[in-house]
């Protein structure tokens, strides 16, 4: 079995010095050594917090590299941006026949509490089985490794070292929808818009953006009154709602606003962009589509 590594750092790949996380050579190394790698690829590092959509061509390509000559590829992350970019490579490598398995660790390696060993076994033996698609493994607390669907992993909380995704079959499928797709995002024309207090619609200028993604508390409620005002207002610009579980009545909200169900932001928000990328003329119908399991039903 050849499995590929590609190291791109964050805290699985750092060592602690200084009081600073550094990527680390040696650190490389040691995952290498941990799942068996056949070859390195470690030319791409950059902390997760940092990335960037040049970045995330950057971590396709050199994946396609690694993936093609062998059975699976390992892919060390940071923690930070992990959704983001597990979401992104999900929808890009929808078609892979390999599995393509994140990892990523609370601690360095070196630090005795790290779940970064366990992590790197489980996705050893994960991809040993050879189910295709994207997927992350981690570790919780006092847990075991879960395996995540790459395009159904929720951030984590900033004060916790938690990752969940939405519940359902793990299953990647692979329907056609991003077959034939560019993936090289140019330019953010889709806004996330976060509620809170006071919130302040008059402060977002649509004028750059060809698509919203709204999300909701953890209610799936939000102040639809207000939004709805700001929806009206942008009659042509679709605006996507993510509400949970909560279902809003058809006529709660103007034309141009679309609720999206067992969807993650973070998926949601990649889709867009890759479909404002190509051009996609219907954004709604477009969104509504399984491209690899993206959507829970």
């Amino acid at each position: 079995m050849k499995i590929n590594l590609v190291a791109t750092g964050g805290t699985i790949g750092s060592r602690y010095i200084n009081g600073e996380f550094v990527i680390s050579d040696a650190a490389t190394a040691q995952i290498a050594s941990v799942i068996g790698a056949n070859k390195v690829f470690g030319e791409f590092k950059i902390h997760s917090a940092g990335v960037e959509f040049a970045d995330l061509d950057t971590l396709r390509k050199t994946i396609e590299k690694a993936s093609s000559d062998a059975d699976g590829v390992a892919v060390t992350h940071g923690t930070d941006t992990l959704a983001f970019s597990a979401s992104y490579l999900a929808f890009a490598f929808a078609s892979t026949q390999i599995p393509i398995v994140m990892c990523a660790a609370d601690k360095p390696l070196t630090d005795d509490d790290s779940n970064g060993f366990d992590v790197l076994n489980a996705a050893k033996s994960f991809i040993s089985r050879g189910e295709r698609g994207v997927f992350v493994l981690y570790k919780n607390p006092g847990e075991v490794v879960r395996i995540h669907h790459g395009a159904r992993l929720i951030p984590a909380h900033m004060h916790e070292n938690f990752y969940f995704s939405l519940s359902g079959n793990n299953v990647f499928k692979d329907s056609g929808l991003m077959r034939g797709m560019s993936f090289d995002l140019k330019g953010n024309k889709v806004l996330c818009i976060i509620p809170y207090v006071g919130m302040d619609y008059s402060a977002y200028d649509m004028s750059a953006y060809s698509a919203a993604v709204h999300v909701a508390y953890h209610s799936g409620r939000f102040n639809t009154a207000a939004f709805n005002k700001f929806a009206a207002a942008h009659p042509e610009t679709p605006m996507f709602v993510l509400s949970g579980d909560k279902k809003y009545a058809a006529d709660t909200f103007a034309p141009n606003v679309v609720q999206c169900p067992g969807i993650t932001q973070t998926a949601l928000y990649m889709k867009l962009l890759i479909a404002v990328r190509n051009n996609v003329k219907d954004l709604r119908s477009f969104v509504m589509k399984n491209a690899c399991g993206e959507i829970v039903v």
